[in-house]
């Protein structure tokens, strides 16, 4: 897999400039793995703070659909309120009262005019962070190289009981507002004041990474947030966001204000572009992936290689679903007192993967995956029902000169069957 990670890296290294970067990809592709890494090698140079607001709204917020509805000032504020915790937890740092009250006067202004909260609760701003989750590190100056390393791991800050149970409406808005609106740019600002308020006790810099945005499927919803509005870019510290995969497509995406660079995380090429039933180069990177996990329980042949390689291959290139499928693979295996993976309980579990991943979907679904199938280039079609079928890993893209596009290949073995010469044949890997 082409990890996007050093480049990223490298980005971050110069001295000059604010490197601000969004990760795209589709879901189960490794982003948050690539961020967890990002934030890991970091961690000893700057002060890291990472928020997954999927988790926010999950877990939180307790309304996972909102986040669908965000709103680029609302992400702005919460980036506010963990880096608040962050810093007062791993740092010792509390803002100045006067600061806190200009963040919440900032918000309740924001509620009222656009329809979010006619009248916005009181909630102490320094009270409210502690609801967030965040992972911080506690880096050292950048006077003081010799003591980089020193306690500057990532912490997780999980729910305190000081913590208050979330009351503010995120996520529901009925007005949006433009950048340029007073209000809006206010809560840039508050943020950037606790950002460089942060950098200036800390002595290095602040470096953001906020995950979670992949999850919204909308490109209106995306458009907004990204192309339309640069609130987000507008914070002024160092930073990468995973955002939706939507963006992908839009031909702004390559000069996006705001972001120095776009770089796109996409599925590993287990399927060759000239014929997607045979096996591509992404195959043996799974196996090897698999391989170096097992090594220390001395476990490497409990899957023959031909096996492995056809749950690589119907993992569509997706590291979520390979890790599933070899999930799924050790219950059964385990269920059956198997001490080693037979082919036979190999098709049981695509078997199982296959009626799951084949749900919910209609005609015109299948109508247009079988369009991408029979078209010899494999391209993207245009239209929201492929960005659907794109935003729920049914339809994927592959890395080649340019992407191209082709159906989740757990599809293929019996929904959408191969029919036609030059990508017919058997099952694919088959053993």
């Amino acid at each position: 897999m082409q990890s996007p990670a050093p480049t990223i890296g490298e980005a971050l290294d110069r001295p000059f400039g604010t490197p601000r970067v969004l990760l795209t990809g589709t879901i189960g592709t490794g982003k948050t793995t690539e961020l967890y890494r990002i934030a890991e090698e970091r961690a000893q140079r700057e002060f890291v703070v990472y928020v997954d607001l999927e988790r926010h709204f999950s877990e939180v917020v307790g309304d996972i659909p909102a986040l669908q509805n965000v709103a680029s000032w609302e992400i702005c504020f919460l980036a506010g309120l963990a880096l608040l915790r962050a810093a007062e937890e791993r740092l010792a740092f509390r803002l100045p009262d006067p600061h806190l009250r200009d963040l919440e006067h900032a918000w309740s202004a924001l509620a009222r005019a656009t329809g979010e909260a006619s009248a916005p609760p009181k909630i102490e701003m320094g009270t409210l962070a502690k609801s967030m989750i965040v992972l911080a590190s506690k880096a050292a100056p950048l006077a003081g190289p010799a003591a980089a390393g020193v306690g500057a791991g990532l912490s997780l800050l999980g729910a305190t009981a000081e913590g208050i149970k979330w009351a503010l409406p995120l996520g529901i808005r009925k007005r949006s507002l433009p950048d340029q609106d007073q209000q809006m740019q206010t809560m840039v600002r508050c943020v950037n004041v606790i950002i460089g308020l942060v950098e200036q006790h800390q002595g290095s810099n602040v470096l953001l990474v906020i995950d979670g945005l992949d999850r919204i499927r909308d490109f209106k919803r995306a458009r907004e947030l990204f192309i339309d509005s640069t609130a987000i870019a507008q914070l002024a510290c160092r930073m990468v966001v995973c955002g939706p995969f939507a963006l992908r497509h839009h031909p702004s995406l390559p000069s996006l204000r705001g972001f120095t660079d776009v770089p796109p995380l996409v599925n590993e090429p287990v399927l060759l572009q000239r014929d997607p039933s045979q096996p591509g180069p992404g195959v043996r990177f799974f196996c090897d992936l698999f391989q170096r996990r097992v090594a220390d329980l001395g476990a490497g042949d409990l899957i023959e290689r031909a096996l492995l390689e056809r749950l690589a291959y119907y993992s569509g290139g997706r590291a979520r679903d390979f890790v599933t499928s070899i999930q799924v693979l050790a219950g059964r295996a385990w269920s059956a007192d198997a001490p080693r993976a037979a082919e036979e309980l190999i098709s049981k579990v695509l078997d199982e993967l296959r009626r799951k991943r084949e749900t919910g979907l209609h005609r015109g679904h299948k109508a247009l995956l079988r369009a991408v199938m029979d078209d010899p280039e494999h391209s993207l079609p245009e239209g929201d029902l492929a960005q659907e079928l794109l935003s729920y890993g049914t339809l994927l893209p592959y890395p080649n000169e340019s992407e191209w596009y082709y159906p989740h290949p757990l599809l293929t073995m019996h929904l959408l069957r191969p029919s036609t010469a030059g990508s017919a044949g058997s099952e694919p890997l088959s053993g």
